[in-house]
Parts: C-alpha cells; structure tokens; sequence
C-alpha cells in the first residue's frame, strides 16, 4: 500500500495502548531513499522523535510505535526542494513523498511546478531520483516524470516481477 508523506500529517501516534500525540511531519531522507522517521507533538508541548526503526505500523487510522520516543535528534529537517530533469530543466518542486507503507521505502517524489499549478490539480511522479552531491542541499535529478495512473502501473510491475 501506498502512503504519502503528508496524509502522514495529524495521524495520532499510539504506543503501548496510550495516544502520545499526533504526527506533526514525516522526514525522508533523500539519500538512502527511505522514511527517517516522524515528529510527534501533543499540544504546545516539545516534539519527540519517532525514528523509523520504532515505527511499527502506518496505518489508515494511526500510526504505532514500538518504543517511545524519543528528544528530537539535531540535524537536517529533510526538505526536499526542487527536481531537475537529466537534460537540466526544472521538473518543478517536491511537493510531496510517497512511500510503500510496509518497508518505509520511497515509492516516489511528487512533483508540481508551483502552488497554483497545484491547486489546479497539476502534479506529476518520479519513481527514481538521485541525490547529487554538489548540488545544493534538497536538490534532486529525476530521469522522468509520470502520472498517477503510470506510477501506479509501473509500482505494479515490479511488485510482480
């Protein structure tokens, strides 16, 4: 099953029967193509730190954690920023991750090439990414761009294959 990033966001997060708060964001991180963890607040009080190794389940309704969490770790807030094409022009903005929910993998990047192209429903995938080193922090190459319904078939493919 497929889950983005964002619909992550206001899941209430559970550990040993106890609501502890709700997800506040969800961090990839872009090199090794993986779910980091989740950000987990409960009111006006600090944020605590799920990392994805205590991530047990993301479900439809919350997500449950095997350990408690823990202080937020310093470092990189895992923004993805903008995406290149391979023959240098700009696809647009990540707008969005999408993971497989069971492995915690990134599935796909979505794409738009900006806020009104993404009300007016404009929004495009790439299943494959690469993190260039010398670029400048949350940049990424993608090779191409597909639709939702391409994304999907190709996701099927290789689940299959």
């Amino acid at each position: 099953m497929l889950t983005s990033l964002k619909w992550m966001v206001g899941l209430p997060v559970v550990w040993q029967d106890k609501q502890l708060g709700y997800v506040e964001r969800a961090i990839p991180d872009a090199i090794s193509k993986r779910l980091s963890g989740v950000v987990v607040r409960k009111g006006i009080g600090t944020a605590k730190w799920a990392s994805a190794d205590n991530i047990l389940v993301v479900g439809a309704q919350c997500v449950l954690l095997g350990q408690k969490p823990t202080r937020m770790p310093d470092g990189e807030t895992g923004a993805l920023g903008r995406a290149f094409l391979t023959s240098g022009e700009c696809a647009g903005e990540v707008t969005d991750v999408v993971i497989q929910s069971d492995t915690f993998r990134v599935a796909a990047l979505e794409l738009s090439p900006g806020p009104v192209y993404r009300l007016m429903g404009r929004r495009s995938y790439a299943a494959e990414y690469r993190v260039e080193q010398a670029a400048r922090q949350g940049e990424v190459v993608v090779p191409q761009l597909l639709t939702w319904a391409q994304l999907r078939r190709k996701l099927g493919e290789e689940a299959e294959g």
